[in-house]
C-alpha cells in the first residue's frame, strides 16, 4: 500500500451522515436533561448563567454551553446575559403548563435505549412487553392529544346530527378517556364509556378526575371481551385493533343501528418506502407485546387489514362510509408523519 494512495472517494460524504445522526442525539439529550432537572419551569423568569450554575451546582462553563445551545434551538432568549423561555418553551416544556410535553419526552427516551444496544438486540429474541406498558404511554399520548389533535377531532365529529343526536359513546381502547370526556362536554346528555385494561383504566380515572367528568369505566380485553352494551356511537383512536375484521365485527354488534363508529388510525398504503419509515418498522420489531401479536409493519398488528381491504368490510357488515379525513399532525411519540385517517362510518342495515 503506498502512503500517498488517496481513496476513490471522498470520507466527507461518511462523515456528514455520521455528524447528523449524532449531532440528533446530542440535542435530544440537553433537551431531555434540560427538562427533568426543571431548567424550562425556571426559565419563565430571566436567570443568569452565574445563577443557575449555583442553583444546579453545575459547573458555569457547562451550563452555559447547555443554555447556549438551546438559544440556537430557538427554546430560549438571551438578554444582556440573562435567560428565558420562549414561547414554545413555556407552552410545551414548563411543567405548570396544561399543554406540558414531559412523558413524550420520556417515551421517546426507551427506544434510544434499544438503540444504542442494537448490537445484543439483533442477535436476542424480541423484548416482550406488556400491554400494561400502555399505561405509561397513555400519558404520552394524552400530552399530545390536548396539543390540537383531540380539538380537531372534536370539531369535526360535533358536526354531526347523528352525534347530537346521540345518548350513549363508548371509546374502545380508549387509554386516557381525553376523547370521551370531550365528547361528553361538547354534548352533555351523552352518557360516556372508556373500555380498557384494568391497569390502564386506573390511569384514566385520574385524568377523569382533572378534568371532573363522569366517565364509566369498563374493564376488558376487546380480542377476548364483547364490548357489554349497545351504543348510539363508538369512538376508536390509535388501538391494536383498529384494523381487524373480527373487532369491527363486535363494534358492529353492539352499535345501534344508524349509530357511528368513528375509528382513527393508521393504515400504511405507500409504494416506496423513505428511510424515516424504514427505521421505524425496524424499531418498531424490537419488541412485541404478549397478547395483541404484533406485524412486522409499525403500528400492524396479526390479522390487520389493508385499508381498502378494511373500508370494503365495514360496508361488508352493515357500514355506510360518510366520511374520511386525513390527520397531518406529526405525532412524535409514535414515529414521523403518518398516513392517519378519521373514518366515519355509519351502521345502515
Amino acid at each position: 500500500m503506498d502512503i500517498m494512495e488517496e481513496p476513490s472517494i471522498s470520507a466527507i460524504e461518511l462523515e456528514k451522515i455520521l455528524y447528523f445522526a449524532t449531532k440528533g442525539i446530542k440535542v435530544f439529550n440537553i433537551i431531555k436533561a434540560s427538562v427533568n432537572m426543571g431548567l424550562f419551569d425556571l426559565l419563565e423568569i430571566e436567570h443568569s448563567c452565574s445563577d443557575l450554575s449555583k442553583k444546579f451546582a453545575i459547573d458555569y462553563d457547562i451550563i452555559y454551553y447547555i443554555l447556549e445551545s438551546l438559544v440556537k434551538l430557538g427554546l430560549i432568549e438571551e438578554n444582556n446575559g440573562n435567560y428565558k423561555n420562549n414561547e414554545i418553551s413555556s407552552i410545551f416544556l414548563n411543567s405548570d403548563s396544561h399543554f406540558q410535553r414531559k412523558n413524550m419526552i420520556k417515551s421517546l427516551n426507551q427506544p434510544l435505549a434499544y438503540w444504542n444496544d442494537l448490537e445484543n438486540i439483533l442477535h436476542s429474541k424480541e423484548i416482550k412487553q406488556d400491554e400494561n406498558f400502555f399505561k405509561f404511554i397513555i400519558k404520552a399520548m394524552a400530552e399530545d392529544a390536548v396539543s390540537g389533535e383531540l380539538q380537531e377531532t372534536l370539531n369535526i365529529i360535533k358536526k354531526y346530527d347523528e352525534f347530537k343526536d346521540s345518548k350513549t359513546l363508548l371509546d374502545i381502547g380508549g387509554g386516557h378517556g381525553l376523547y370521551a370526556i370531550g365528547f361528553k362536554k361538547l354534548n352533555p346528555n351523552l352518557k360516556a364509556f372508556v373500555f380498557d385494561f384494568p391497569n390502564v383504566l386506573s390511569e384514566t380515572k385520574n385524568f377523569c378526575d382533572k378534568y371532573n367528568s363522569d366517565i364509566t369505566l369498563i374493564p376488558g380485553n376487546f380480542y377476548e371481551d364483547d364490548l357489554k352494551g349497545m351504543y348510539d356511537i363508538i369512538f376508536s383512536s390509535y388501538n391494536p385493533g383498529g384494523k381487524n375484521a373480527k373487532i369491527a365485527e363486535k363494534i358492529y354488534a353492539a352499535l345501534n343501528m344508524n349509530g357511528l363508529f368513528i375509528n382513527k388510525q393508521y393504515f400504511p398504503t405507500k409504494n416506496e418506502l423513505n428511510l424515516d419509515d424504514i427505521l421505524n418498522n425496524l424499531e418498531w420489531n424490537f419488541t412485541n407485546f404478549d397478547k395483541s401479536n404484533k406485524g412486522k409493519i409499525r403500528y400492524t398488528f396479526k390479522n390487520d387489514l389493508s385499508y381498502d381491504s378494511y373500508l370494503k368490510n365495514l360496508e361488508d357488515l352493515g357500514f355506510d362510509i360518510l366520511d374520511i379525513f386525513p390527520i397531518n399532525h406529526h405525532n412524535v411519540s409514535f414515529g414521523t408523519m403518518a398516513e392517519d385517517k378519521i373514518i366515519i362510518a355509519k351502521k345502515v342495515r
